[in-house]
């Protein structure tokens, strides 16, 4: 196994999707000028999505670094072989916690007892999070037995509205602004030796198989640069809209206006 740290925990929030995006952004051209001039973007079409993840993940990672001491965070943990990670996983008094981050900007959200709802689209979130709890709950098996079961959680980051229709079972669905609330208020079930023993588990890099676990080292200063460009189109986009609504109109009129002196000329005639 590649191993480039030595520590799971230097690991950052959305790092394995960073990872992806970045590749695939070396597949795409460099804009042009004009690119630039109408805001176009610098991503990739397949860089849209996993774009958009990161940023969730990274903001549900902002949400986490604000926890209490006695609670331990991992982000981007690499599980299986088919290209899929753990968003976040916590350690703390209220016990063993998965994380699936998603985000829907500006979108309604419902949450029922077997699925979840985005708009009204059915999306399987409940049984993708119920997965890397379970994933989790084996990996710690036979090192560190659990007397708890792991929680797994679905956390939603700039959802216009998250309404709850019905509750899973098992399964937390929360929005990130209340997310640390949350994991703040769980019963205790977790003393120091217990925590102890479960961060160092996780901690080892060893525990992940084998895949390689990169260090990350100059992804995110990428992953940065990748972003203020986005943003700059997305402005620059806004900034010409109104004069492109503008032009259309006068282009608009003037058409109207030939028109209706050619016609008027033809029915003169």
């Amino acid at each position: 196994m590649a191993v480039g740290s030595t520590s799971m925990r230097q690991r950052f929030a959305a790092q394995f999707i960073i990872e992806k995006l970045l590749r695939e952004q070396e597949t795409k051209p460099p804009r042009s000028r004009l690119d630039r001039f109408f805001g176009r973007t610098p991503l990739a079409a397949a860089s849209l999505g996993w774009f958009d993840g990161a940023e969730g993940e990274i903001a549900v990672g902002a949400q986490l670094a604000t926890l209490p001491p006695e609670w331990a965070v991992f982000h981007a943990l690499p599980i299986g072989g088919h290209g899929w990670d753990i968003d976040h996983v916590v350690v703390g008094p209220g016990g063993v916690v998965t994380i699936n981050t998603k985000q829907h900007r500006r979108q309604h959200v419902t949450v029922e007892r077997r699925t979840v709802l985005v708009g009204e689209r059915s999306v399987p979130y409940i049984r993708h999070a119920r997965f890397e709890a379970e994933r989790i709950t084996l990996l710690l098996q036979g090192r560190r037995p659990l007397t708890d079961p792991v929680h797994p959680a679905v956390v939603f980051v700039n959802p216009r509205t998250l309404r709850y229709r019905s509750l899973p079972d098992d399964v937390k669905v929360v929005d990130a602004r209340h997310l640390v609330e949350w994991l703040t208020g769980l019963p205790v079930i977790l003393g120091p030796a217990a925590r102890l023993g479960i961060i160092e588990v996780l901690d080892n890099p060893e525990m992940w198989g084998d895949l390689p676990v990169a260090s990350g080292a100059g992804l995110m200063e990428r992953f940065t640069v990748l972003e203020a460009e986005v943003r700059a189109a997305r402005l620059q986009r806004r900034v010409l809209c109104p004069l492109e609504l503008a032009l259309g109109g006068i282009v608009f009129s003037g058409a109207i206006g030939l028109s209706t002196g050619l016609l008027g000329g033809l029915l003169g005639g």
